[in-house]
């Protein structure tokens, strides 16, 4: 049995496949033991990258790339199985476009995370900047250690009128304030200039080829199982006692049509990833996304 210690992003619909196989045994079946991680936003999780703390993992590109400038810990070895923005921009009745809101409060997690990097890009395509909002970094100082359950919070209390959110959180919102979806940015931002990617320890690259191959393999099969069978999802509603089963379920149906199910490199979506990177600034105006991949699968 190999262990892979994994990285996660924050608790979301898109860890839920992996938690399914992990605790039903399937990765065992393959050989697998993965030991899963948990942060509270992607800034975190950047964090523990520059520290070098996981084996291999899934990671959204506006957390991953700027983490691993300068490392030679790590290399891309696919796009994961969203090479979309898997987030959507929500609003209370009333509110129709992001520049409705001008000079209003706007909510995302952290700045240096994929809702800050997507409130940028949305920004510029209304023609203004983020700078035009008053940012509230929900996950900056609360008292929650979910950011689902802090924007829910928010809602309850009047607090702001828009943000950037994820699923299972945006069912959440829906069926419970009655808030709508402005922008689903699967489908509003292509072609994607942002994604998920896996990456594993170079010295693994090398040395265990055969392991992260079995990985990578892996990992698209449970996210396949995950699409297919959104029903088994239903008891990760436990880990959220604030998101109902129906909420899980109905999440995997409005995004998982959208996964991917084997791996790939797909050059010009990276490299529309690293540009975009650059106009954010969030990586070196000399940054080459290609110094920082090694293809295995």
């Amino acid at each position: 049995m190999d262990t892979v210690n994994w990285g996660t992003p924050p608790v979301g619909l898109f860890n839920f496949p992996i938690e399914l196989w992990q605790t039903t045994g399937r990765f065992a079946e393959r050989g697998l033991d993965l030991k899963l991680s948990s942060h509270l936003t992607g800034e975190e999780y950047g964090a523990r990258i520059r520290a070098g703390a996981y084996d291999m993992g899934q990671i959204g590109t506006p957390v991953f790339l700027p983490a691993a400038v300068g490392s030679r810990e790590y290399a891309v070895v696919s796009v994961g199985f969203c090479d979309f923005a898997p987030f959507y921009l929500v609003a209370a009745p009333g509110v129709n476009r992001l520049s409705d809101c001008r000079g209003e409060q706007v909510v995302i997690n952290k700045r240096m995370t994929c809702p800050g990097s997507l409130l940028e890009w949305h920004a510029r395509q209304e023609g203004l900047t983020i700078d035009d909002f008053k940012v509230v970094e929900l996950m900056q100082d609360s008292r929650f250690d979910n950011y689902g359950q802090a924007f829910a919070d928010g809602i309850e209390r009047a607090a702001f009128r828009i943000g950037i959110l994820y699923e299972p959180y945006v069912s959440l919102v829906e069926r419970r304030f009655g808030w709508r979806v402005l922008a689903d940015y699967a489908d509003l931002l292509r072609p994607a200039n942002y994604g998920i990617l896996l990456y594993a320890r170079r010295r693994w690259i090398a040395e265990k080829p055969e392991l992260v191959r079995r990985m990578v393999q892996a990992y698209f099969a449970a996210a396949t199982y995950g699409v297919e069978h959104p029903q088994e999802l239903r008891p990760f509603a436990a880990q959220l006692p604030f998101v109902s089963e129906d909420d899980i379920e109905r999440a995997m149906r409005r995004d998982g049509p959208h996964w991917l199910r084997e791996p790939s490199l797909d050059w010009a979506f990276q490299e529309r990833v690293e540009q975009e990177l650059k106009t954010q600034r969030r990586v070196p105006a000399d940054y080459n996304i290609r110094d920082y991949v090694a293809a295995t699968y």
